[in-house]
This record gives structure tokens, C-alpha cells and sequence, in this order.
């Protein structure tokens, strides 16, 4: 297994990063395999793992064959954990859970499923862990979007694409308001509140949260502060003109208006020709082309979100020149 000799974080729990998006179509898979490839070419122990049940392909992009081992092993029972599924890449310090041939009742997982299978995520030997979901709005997306340390919306700077990453919003925003709810047992407040939509009172979660805070300002101001929490990364990918870069910013500002979340922006990843060459020839982007706009922008991206892996890796490259 391709893992980095470097031990100093082994004791800590990894990183997760969940890349979804309410759109099939838009790169996730290539934006994830990207993210992990670069953070593993400084020596992270990165591991990624194909959560889109019933249409994995990252083997695929790895150039790797069908896999012997899969999701399907875990769920079947046949293994004990994730971790007897870990498969080596052909890269260094990279790692592949991979979803191919699940089982058809794999795209509608219990509860119980889900959350050993998350628990099990959070204790991998790694330092990131990235997790490709698939599209559309599901209980499964959606719970393991929440779960991560970081949730990436990656879009496309069209119409049908934009409208969909709302839809998305909107579906983890209250997908994430119940589990608050259920764990502060507040169900019976915030249903009632959430009635008063009906008749025209409340009109966005802004409102929601003002009505809450009206009804019972303790528990209004720790549902409000436990949805705080919740900030989102946005990626902008194909991106083909200047005012694409503005998109971001115009999404992360429409949604502090209506959900009261900060969006964070990440980046914007210009549309690339060398990505379909790189599919075509099975091999990820930044490994046959490194030096392209579409390496530069991800490269940019993981630079901005990892600043403290960034400065150890300069640090550990200046050690390695003495």
C-alpha cells in the first residue's frame, strides 16, 4: 500500500472531504481524484473513496482495473472493515476504496450502514480522506456530505447546473436541521414553526431561524448556532470566461441571504482540453499533464484550503535541500 513513512499524524483523525453537487456531470470525480493526487504529492496519506453506489468509476480515472475488492465486500460482510478493502494506487501515498459492483440495495443503506460505515471513514490510517458522492439529493449524499470535516459543491457556470447546487443546498441545509433537531429533542418547536410557512409567515431559513429564536430564544439561539457550523466550499469547474469567476461569489452571497450559511468560496477551475484527453487515456490530469490550468487552479484550490500542509511541505523541502 502506497502510505507515506511520515507517522507524525497517524494518532489524529483524517480530514474528510465529501465532493458533491445536485447535477451529474459537472467533474466531481476528476476535481476529487485531482485534490487527492496533489495533497499526496506532499507526502499526505490520502484515500479515496467511490461513494457514488451504482455508478463508481474512480478506479478509472486511477487507471486501475476492476477491483478485486469493493464496498459490496464490506456490506456483504465479507470483510470486517474498510480498511481490509484499502487498495493501493499506482501513486504514492494514495489509497482506493472503491464502489464498484454494489449490490442494488447499496443505494438506499440503513441507518445503522451508514453510520459504521462513517465511523469506520473517521478512523482510517490517513490524513485526508476524500469522499465521491454521487449526484442528485439522496438521504445517503446528503448524510455523508454532513458527516465530512469539509463538504465541496462543485458546479458548472450553467443555468440547469446552478439551479440544481441550490436544490442541493437547500436539501443538506434541512436534512442537517432535523439531525439538530432530533439531538436537542426539539422536534415538536421546530415543526410548529416550520407550519407557519404554510400560511405564508416564513418564507426562507433566515425567517425560520428568527421565529425559532421568537418561540424560545435558548433553544432558537443553539439550533441557530449549530447551523452556523455548517459552511459549505464551492467550486466552480469548466469555468470558460472572466465573469465565471464572479459566479462563486454571486452563489456564496444568495445563500448567506437566504439560508444564513457562509458559502466558501475555494476556487474557480478553468475548462481544460487536456481533462478529456487524460480520461481518454486513463491516467488523472495531474499526473500526465502537471503543468497545465486546470493542475494550477486545483493545485491553487488545495493551497487555500490546506494552508498549515502547505507551509509543512515547504518546511520539509527546505530540510531535505540542507
Amino acid at each position: 500500500m502506497h502510505l507515506s513513512a511520515d507517522t507524525d499524524n497517524q494518532s489524529n483523525e483524517p480530514r474528510v472531504w465529501a465532493i458533491g453537487g445536485g447535477k451529474g456531470g459537472v467533474g466531481k470525480s476528476v476535481i476529487c481524484t485531482a485534490l487527492a493526487m496533489s495533497l499526496a504529492r506532499q507526502g499526505e496519506r490520502c484515500v479515496v473513496i467511490d461513494a457514488d453506489l451504482g455508478g463508481a468509476n474512480l478506479h478509472t480515472f486511477l487507471g486501475m482495473p476492476n477491483p478485486r475488492h469493493t464496498l459490496s465486500d464490506l456490506f456483504r460482510k465479507k470483510v470486517d472493515g474498510l480498511e481490509d478493502i484499502l487498495l493501493p494506487t499506482p501513486y504514492e501515498n494514495l489509497s482506493l476504496v472503491s464502489g464498484t459492483r454494489a449490490m442494488l440495495d447499496m443505494a438506499n443503506l440503513s441507518y445503522q450502514q451508514k453510520m459504521k460505515m462513517i465511523r469506520q471513514i473517521f478512523a482510517l490510517p490517513a490524513d485526508h480522506i476524500f469522499l465521491d458522492l454521487g449526484a442528485g439529493s439522496s438521504y445517503n449524499v446528503l448524510d455523508f456530505f454532513i458527516a465530512a470535516n469539509d463538504g465541496l459543491l462543485v458546479i458548472m457556470p450553467t443555468p440547469t447546473s446552478i439551479e440544481n447546487a441550490y436544490h442541493f443546498l437547500r436539501a443538506v441545509y434541512f436534512r442537517k436541521l432535523r439531525k439538530v433537531m432530533k439531538r436537542l429533542g426539539v422536534d415538536e418547536l421546530v415543526n410548529s414553526s416550520l407550519n407557519e410557512k404554510v400560511r405564508g409567515g416564513i418564507r426562507t431559513p433566515q425567517d425560520l431561524m428568527a421565529d425559532l429564536k421568537q418561540r424560545d430564544p435558548g433553544v432558537g439561539n443553539a439550533i441557530a448556532l449549530e447551523m452556523e457550523q455548517f459552511s459549505p466550499c464551492l467550486i466552480v469547474n469548466q469555468a470558460q470566461r472572466n465573469e465565471n469567476s464572479e459566479l462563486a461569489d454571486e452563489i456564496a452571497m444568495a445563500c448567506r441571504d437566504f439560508f444564513g450559511i457562509e458559502v466558501k468560496v475555494s476556487g474557480v477551475v478553468r475548462a481544460d482540453e487536456r481533462v478529456l484527453i487524460s480520461l481518454n487515456s486513463r491516467r488523472p490530469v495531474l499526473d500526465m499533464f502537471p503543468n497545465s490550468p486546470f493542475a494550477e487552479d486545483v493545485q491553487r484550490i488545495v493551497r487555500k484550503m490546506t494552508p498549515d500542509t502547505e507551509a509543512e511541505h515547504e518546511r520539509r523541502s527546505t530540510a531535505a535541500q540542507l
